[in-house]
């Protein structure tokens, strides 16, 4: 009689993903393709697309009722500065290659969207009611939290990481026309999310407690949002 093979256990990372070393990271280059794209056709509008998909505060109020702007602001960036989109996607390339694969492509995606959420809800609560923003910073800072907490939690060196992250605060403080608060937002939201995703522990349903603590974060910043509709003033 033929002994029954074993089946051979699925090589996973530490937080959890499919190791898979030789896979491209599809979600890095799809999110920097769709922003040159748009980038371009904020260019070729003339401004139009850039009005369109921009997100102000008022945007999630009485007046003018659109949250989809919370998330489609992250894809554009400022026409009139080629370093805006350059110095981004620079950053979602150079860590984006690394998180990705460490997590996986579903958990690197919503960290992504999450902490582009979570940039325009901190600018519904600390920016005036028409001052436009654009960019995918929000979900870049979210890169920024995301690594210093992966770094920890693998029991890396972080000193390198603290200081980019403390200079990238202090130009977003000290510049003016950058938003600070997505900035703020998108940083927090990624630390909330890799902590969801490192301190879950390993197990069968891991993926399960994973997703359901990132659905909660989201949630959690669909009710700030909600909270924040009636305080928005057009004045």
């Amino acid at each position: 009689m033929a002994r029954a093979r074993a089946a051979m256990p699925v090589p996973r990372t530490r937080f959890g993903a499919v190791a898979r070393p030789d896979r491209a990271p599809m979600v890095t280059y799809s999110v920097i393709g769709i922003c040159v794209v748009m980038y371009l056709l904020q260019w070729l509008t003339g401004g139009v697309v850039t009005e369109r998909l921009w997100y102000a505060p008022l945007h999630t109020s009485s007046w003018a009722f659109e949250p989809w702007r919370m998330l489609t602001s992250a894809l554009l960036h400022s026409p009139s500065s080629a370093m805006h989109i350059f110095f981004n996607m620079v950053a979602l390339w150079l860590f984006g290659r690394v998180v990705e694969p460490a997590v996986g492509a579903w958990r690197y995606g919503l960290l992504l969207l999450l902490s582009a959420f979570g940039g325009s809800v901190a600018v519904l609560f600390l920016t005036p009611a028409t001052t436009p923003t654009v960019g995918a910073s929000g979900a870049v800072f979210g890169l920024f939290g995301a690594m210093f907490i992966l770094l920890r939690s693998s029991g890396a060196q972080t000193g390198g990481l603290l200081v980019l992250i403390a200079i990238n605060v202090a130009v977003s403080l000290l510049v003016p026309n950058i938003s600070w608060q997505g900035h703020l937002g998108g940083l927090l939201t990624g630390l909330l999310c890799a902590l969801v995703i490192a301190r879950v522990p390993r197990g069968p349903h891991r993926s399960l407690w994973q997703g359901l603590g990132l659905a909660a974060i989201a949630a959690a910043l669909v009710v700030l949002t909600g909270i924040g509709v009636p305080l928005v003033s057009p004045l």
